[in-house]
């Protein structure tokens, strides 16, 4: 017994291919990951998919699709996020707290003050992601594969 239907519903092979045709190039590493925000700005918690096509990284957030969004859907449109950075563009990468985080979104401390996670940290928290930016700004995401997206950064310095 089927209760609900997706017909509408591409699959995850069809999504790949279609995002490299619109990327222009072919898909490397992928991730699930929520877009926390970038420093001195709004703390937006975006889930969605970060991949690399080439040397450029790309996140991108899709609309929440559950039975509450359908009951209030006229109550708010979506508004889809897409943001891409080059790898070349990363000063460099490195994982924080997600207080550290959410203090350089907010504003109250500077990005480039964050210190890395310690050991104990990583242990008893979930760090966050920081790519620091050449024009001064850092972005932050939570993602599952964190040591293969650092890696991405540390092969180009």
């Amino acid at each position: 017994m089927q209760l609900w239907s997706r017909k509408n519903e591409e699959s995850p092979q069809d999504f790949w291919k279609e995002t490299a045709e619109k990327r222009g190039g072919p898909i490397g590493l992928t991730s699930f990951a929520t877009f926390l925000g970038r420093s001195r700005g709004e703390l937006l918690e975006l889930p969605g998919l970060l991949y690399t096509v080439g040397s450029v990284v790309w996140f991108e957030d899709f609309e929440r699709d559950n039975w509450l969004s359908r009951l209030v859907r006229n109550r708010h449109s979506f508004e889809k996020t897409e943001l891409s950075f080059a790898v070349a563009e990363v000063r460099h990468a490195k994982l924080v707290t997600r207080r550290g985080a959410v203090s350089a979104i907010s504003g109250t401390v500077e990005p480039d003050s964050l210190r890395s996670v310690t050991f104990f940290n990583r242990i008893v928290s979930n760090p966050i992601m920081q790519a620091a930016l050449q024009d001064g700004s850092s972005l932050f995401f939570d993602l599952l594969l964190k040591k293969e997206f650092l890696a991405l950064f540390a092969q180009g310095k």
